[in-house]
């Protein structure tokens, strides 16, 4: 292997992306309390980002090496994956040299990284366990090849590599016993990881060439009439054709899809399993057929003038999952013929990229369709409350009794929500996290954003009409806002703003027989008609940024809302109206308010709560929101909030009840293992425990029993939603400071500042930090602030 050096054209992102790597490498390697080599962690850290590509699923690190006795390596395996049901195996392989510059992997290393992992393979189908040594992790996986070898479809074999690789793998590669396993190589070397890196969303789009993988073109119809957004095809795709995608692609065709497929123990296959073997010529008038997508499509005309399909790139099917792989595993198992198959086939190919994420999930909410939705369903499910609900649970608050702590304001998007979510907690200490996290008092219902922010736009007139009234002018108006932008972070923290001050406003008026302002009757019209007054009366300049970081209204802004709802009351009052709750939704009142030249309010000391210009760009001008992040944080609180015994008190309790499927089992392993060791949780893993949690409780499993039977010490695992929050609000002069001054003081060495330009980096871009890298950086941040440092 030789380093890539003279070339006249230099890829600066690629030696950018190549120092980045070197870097989280280095550190990763760094914060791992168990040892592992560099090419261990490298090898971990890219089967994370395939994962997240959607390239593989559940991986688990496994270095294995076997030597001949001539001390040649004879095997070398470095990670695998396993695929629920054994369908799909991923066997993970790498090259990797300790530097930040590109080098070349010749033709022989090459042939080596396939020779090395298929001789384990073959090894392991054929029952030479004696050749693995029978202590490591390796064995198991052999064992697994060798007890599950007929269910396999497919096998993925990655070589990976931080070098440049510029052989072609073997294609139509197969191992004697075998030959009905599909082997697909992949080469994911330094260029490629760059590209994924750069990819806008993240994940390597299947491409297929109809006429030349497979030997056939689809006939098709067009849609009569174009469009900017999409285009549609219409065509009858013969049976062996979607079989054969299954057997190559597996569940990467349904990335999009709203459904996993089920097996065949359900009515919808089984009756679909029965058709191919008894009358697959009445599969077509008996099946909906498919639903797909693609970014793009290629098409033709054939001999005789007809349109035809010849290759797709992106292709996905959002409807369709279980009959695809219905046609596959009937082929397989029942040696049916599906010659005489055939699938009707939508393709919608939207040409808006930047659109397809909005789109696709509508097209697959609407092609499985079945069922009537209610008018209560609609409104609960609106995009912009989906949006809204994911904000309030990712957005962080201090706690005025405690500036110390966190909390977060629960958005009750559906009736009962929030009991649900406490009643799911197992045991009386999380009831009692969940409470602290999420105060009771801290809980709003939809119809009081409608209330919140209608208020804020001024429309109290809209507000005075009534809970459902409001809420529905309130779709109304942010439905077409929601149509040109999302809802941000400082939107949901406005609307939390907007919360406090109508609770401030309310117990200021006062309560019925406790010295109210005045009549009780017509308090929630004079509080609405307050705010919305003061709103008027600054332009809404209300630093509302303000109310949020303290989370209360300051004295000397209260004694003026109080002032407005002595002068709001008093005009109210002064109506010639037989009933002030009428007259109060009537816009004219409003109108009538706006025009009163004089008030009783100091607006001196409210402008020293208006927000400058300046500030305004900054909060409403350059907001970034990330939900995924945030949620995935969230995620990962519900599994380190259990904490190290459970997991591995879990892992025990599963091998006395067998609760578990092999699937899942391997995932508490994995996790029990990672939280033990380096407390490093891919996406994938974060997505697969926190829906363990789920399926445990669900099935009422006594948290206390399982944490009891482990023998471990608990260690101190820390919120990382929260620390992760702390060091999200550095800015790029803070990060600076800290390198800068660790350098300059000599206090950090270089595996500290490789573990914090690393964070630095994936923080900027939104990425999963893992738990112990989050705490040497903190730990750096503490060691430094005796220099001076504050951040």
């Amino acid at each position: 292997m030789s380093q890539i050096t003279g070339t006249l054209h230099t890829d600066f992102e690629l030696e950018q992306y190549l120092q980045e790597l070197y870097h989280e490498v280095n550190s990763l390697t760094y914060a791992d309390e168990d040892g592992n080599s560099k090419e261990n962690k490298f090898t971990e850290h890219v089967m994370e980002l395939l994962a997240e590509a959607g390239e593989t699923d559940s991986i688990r690190l496994c270095p294995y090496i076997k030597e001949n006795k001539l001390e040649n390596i004879q095997f070398k395996i470095n990670g695998y994956a396993i695929e629920e049901g054994f369908e799909t195996l991923d066997i993970f392989i790498a090259s990797f040299q300790d530097t930040n510059q590109l080098y070349r992997i010749g033709k022989s290393d090459f042939e080596k990284l396939i020779k090395w992992p298929t001789g384990f393979i073959n090894a392991a189908f054929k029952g030479h366990l004696e050749d693995i040594e029978p202590s490591s992790e390796a064995f198991g996986l052999a064992k697994l090849i060798r007890d599950n070898y007929k269910d396999i479809i497919r096998i993925n074999i990655f070589i990976i590599s931080n070098g440049n690789i510029p052989h072609d793998p073997p294609v139509n590669y197969s191992i004697k016993g075998l030959e009905e396993v599909v082997f697909n190589f992949q080469v994911w070397d330094a260029e490629r990881l760059h590209r994924l890196s750069q990819s806008k969303y993240n994940r390597e789009p299947i491409e297929i060439d109809f006429k030349k993988k497979l030997g056939a073109v689809l006939p098709c119809l067009s849609m009569p009439s174009g469009n900017d957004l999409y285009e549609c095809y219409l065509a009858i795709v013969p049976g062996s054709i979607l079989s054969n995608l299954y057997q190559n692609y597996g569940t990467r065709l349904l990335e999009s899809n709203v459904r996993a497929f089920l097996q065949q123990n359900g009515k919808i296959n089984k009756g679909i399993r029965e058709t191919i073997r008894q009358e697959p010529y009445m599969f077509l008038p008996y099946n909906n057929g498919i639903a797909t997508t693609a970014q793009e499509v290629k098409t033709e005309r054939n001999e005789s003038g007809h349109l035809v399909i010849t290759a797709v790139k992106d292709f996905q099917i959002v409807n369709g999952g279980q009959t695809t792989a219905s046609l596959f595993h009937t082929g397989k198992r029942f040696k049916a013929d599906i010659s005489k198959v055939f699938v009707q086939m939508k393709l919608t190919v939207i040409k808006d990229e930047d659109k397809k994420n909005e789109a696709v999930p509508y097209i697959s909410r609407y092609a499985n369709s079945q069922n009537p939705v209610s008018e209560l369903d609609l409104t609960s499910n609106n995009p912009f409350l989906q949006r809204l609900e994911e904000l309030s649970r990712t957005s962080y608050s201090i706690d005025p009794s405690d500036t110390n702590k966190q909390t977060v304001w629960f958005l009750e998007r559906v009736k009962g929500q929030y009991k649900e979510a406490l009643n799911k907690e197992p045991t009386k200490g999380k009831k009692d996290a969940f409470v602290l996290k999420y105060p009771r008092n801290q809980v709003i219902v939809k119809s009081e954003i409608a209330k919140y922010v209608n208020v804020w736009n001024q429309q109290p007139y809209h507000v005075s009409k009534g809970a459902q009234k409001n809420y529905n002018q309130f779709l109304k108006e942010v439905e077409k806002d929601f149509k040109k932008k999302k809802p941000s972070r400082i939107y949901w923290q406005d609307i939390v703003a907007n919360a406090i001050l109508f609770k401030v406003a309310d117990k200021l008026f006062g309560r019925k027989n406790q010295d109210p302002i005045g009549d009780t009757n017509i308090k929630s019209q004079t509080v609405t008609y307050a705010l919305s007054y003061i709103h008027f009366l600054t332009d809404n300049r209300l630093n509302l940024a303000i109310i949020w970081e303290k989370q209360y209204v300051p004295g000397d802004l209260q004694l003026e809302l109080k002032k407005a709802l002595k002068f709001v009351y008093g005009f109210l009052n002064n109506l010639n109206v037989a009933l002030i709750s009428e007259a109060a939704k009537s816009e004219k009142t409003w109108a009538s308010l706006k025009g009163l030249k004089e008030h009783n309010l100091d607006m001196g000391v409210i402008r020293k709560y208006l927000i400058d210009e300046r500030e305004y760009k900054s909060r409403y001008e350059s907001d970034s929101t990330s939900l995924e992040e945030s949620q995935k944080y969230n995620k990962l609180q519900k599994i380190t909030s259990l904490g190290l015994r459970f997991w591995d008190g879990l892992f025990l309790y599963n091998l006395q009840t067998g609760i578990l499927s092999n699937y899942q089992e391997t995932n508490v392993s994995m996790i029990r293992k990672v939280l033990k060791e380096s407390g490093s949780l891919s996406d994938q893993l974060i997505e697969k425990g926190a829906s363990i949690v789920d399926f445990l409780t669900e099935k009422n499993i006594d948290f206390e029993k399982v944490i009891a039977i482990s023998k471990l010490d608990e260690k101190d695992l820390i919120d990382p939603a929260e620390l992760y929050n702390r060091l999200e609000k550095l800015e790029n002069d803070d990060w600076k400071r800290i390198i800068d001054l660790g350098e300059q003081t000599q206090t950090l060495g270089f595996n500290e500042l490789s573990v914090i330009r690393s964070v630095q980096q994936k923080i900027k871009r939104k990425e999963t930090v893992d738990l112990k890298r989050l705490e040497i950086v903190e730990s750096a941040i503490k060691k430094l602030k005796r220099f001076g440092l504050r951040v």
